[in-house]
């Protein structure tokens, strides 16, 4: 049975004209680690240099462009597949490209353009299709609609839009096709969309206000890109500036603060004006509670480097109206710091909500583990979590879909059990039986710090649990939980840390 390509099912995937918000990729088989479709692209272009392109890479490649030349697209096929095993395609993208360029006098174009048509719509291999659109994108293709949809239509995958956008940048309407594309994709899609997207229509300016950085990725990617274009500096000084503009500029600013990713704030010209002009505005206006928190976020980012800045947000946090809607919202992560620093109690609507919704609430779990709410907290977790499913055979894999969000709810309680001698036992001993080795490694540590605390060797703390690491230590595939495990039987006690 012929394997189907990338493109045929993902044009089988359309509904109503566009992908659902859900589609995925099938996932590549033998891939070490799990990428969300276009993850792996998008985090080589904004966190790897540049890449070294070996004397055997700029081989494979030559030969496998003339394989496309001479028409024997299946070699082709195959030698693309192995450099994608040396070399991504983005990351290959000029050296290939460059090689077509510098010999086009000695190969077929036709054949390479048929190729690179081939490629993109019959191969079920990823790097095999982003190869041949890499080609593509060295050929005039307008005029062709039928070439033009496929290509309109494989960049709706975040897999393959940055090369759905290098085909389009050749386009006389370039930026209009570049702008119908951003709006239809949503994950590292939309990033690279947004980042080649010129502002050049006051919709193209409103949608990068508005819409721009809401991407299910991290929103600080284009936060910067999307200030610049939208003109947000300059719309602070509008006296007519609307709601929807102002929490268009609120959004942005929040998304500039997280300068994790990338460059954000600190590369807005003029930034401390720009924020003084902001929370004047703010103080005039009746804010919401997503407001609030934004500008506790600016508070908390220029603690300790722009005092006029700090005091005005606490002006504005320091208001009976702030209060309300923190009473009012539902307690979410951010809102719960707002709380904290406004003295408001909190901790009662954090357990109703982690009781009426566990799947949606697990992580605040942090917030309750005082002597008041800590029993109760670890009860729910043991009482949602299937302990006993969990407990299955070590590996050094990585969990994902399901799996990965059952794991990921286990390992938030039992790093939360450190400080507490004995409490959550049958936590952490399920923890200790888990695939993933980050959550065994969890619970080996919660057990050496209990014996930190008691200054009592596992054995003789925990005999149950220290039998079941005599077991345990024979199978642990994993360095470091296996060296932890041997610590512990050896009765090694240490110095308490929050390791």
């Amino acid at each position: 049975m012929e394997t189907k390509s990338l493109y045929n099912i993902i044009c089988d995937a359309f509904e109503g004209g566009i992908l659902p918000r859900d589609f995925s990729l099938p996932p590549v088989s033998d891939a070490k680690i799990p990428f969300a479709d276009g993850a792996s692209d998008g985090i080589g272009i904004y966190h790897m240099g540049a890449p070294e392109i070996t004397d055997e890479i700029r081989e494979v490649i030559k030969s496998a462009v003339i394989a496309a030349s001479d028409e024997d697209f299946k070699c082709a096929e195959e030698l693309f597949k192995a450099l994608s095993e040396k070399i991504s395609a983005i990351r290959a993208i000029d050296e290939l490209q460059s090689f077509i360029i510098e010999n086009r006098d000695s190969l077929n174009a036709k054949n390479l353009y048929n190729c690179a048509v081939h490629l993109m719509t019959k191969s079920a291999d990823r790097e095999c299709v982003k190869f041949g659109m890499s080609m593509l994108e060295l050929f005039n293709i307008e005029g062709n609609e039928k070439l033009m949809k496929a290509v309109e239509l494989i960049g709706q995958s975040d897999e393959f839009t940055i090369f759905a956008v290098f085909i389009m940048s050749r386009w006389k309407n370039a930026n209009e096709s570049i702008f119908a594309l951003a709006q239809r994709v949503h994950g590292w899609g939309r990033i690279h969309a947004v980042e080649r997207l010129e502002p050049k229509t006051d919709e193209i300016r409103r949608w990068l206000l508005h819409e721009g950085v809401n991407n299910d990725v991290v929103p600080a990617y284009s936060a910067l890109s999307c200030w610049e274009k939208s003109g947000a500096a300059e719309l602070l000084h509008n006296p007519d500036l609307s709601d929807e503009d102002f929490t268009g500029i609120a959004n942005l600013i929040d998304a500039l603060l997280d300068e994790g990713p990338c460059a954000g704030i600190s590369e807005v010209e003029n930034n401390a004006e720009v924020l003084a002009e902001f929370l004047k505005i703010a103080q005039n206006r009746t804010l919401s509670i997503d407001d609030y928190v934004i500008i506790q976020n600016i508070r908390i980012k220029f603690e300790d480097e722009n005092p006029e800045v700090v005091t005005k947000c606490s002006e504005i946090l320091n208001t009976e109206n702030c209060r309300t809607c923190v009473r009012n919202a539902e307690k979410s992560g951010s809102v719960i710091s707002l709380a904290k620093e406004l003295g408001i109690d909190f901790k009662y609507e954090v357990m109703r909500q982690l009781e009426t919704d566990f799947g949606k609430n697990f992580y605040l779990c942090g917030e309750l583990m005082d002597d008041e709410h800590r029993a109760k907290t670890i009860e729910i977790f043991c009482k949602n979590l299937p302990l006993g499913e969990l407990k299955t055979t070590p590996a050094n894999s990585f969990p994902v879909g399901e799996k990965f969000q059952i794991h990921n709810r286990l390992d938030f309680i039992v790093q939360e059990l450190k400080s507490y001698l004995l409490e959550g036992v049958d936590l952490v001993e399920t923890a200790l039986q888990c695939a993933p080795a980050g959550t065994r490694n969890c619970a080996l540590r919660v057990l050496q710090s209990w014996v930190n605390i008691s200054k009592t060797p596992l054995e003789t703390l925990l005999p149950e649990i220290y039998r079941l690491i005599q077991k345990l230590v024979n199978i642990e595939p994993n360095n470091t939980a296996r060296e932890r495990m041997e610590k512990l039987l050896n009765g090694e006690i240490g110095e308490n840390s929050n390791e």
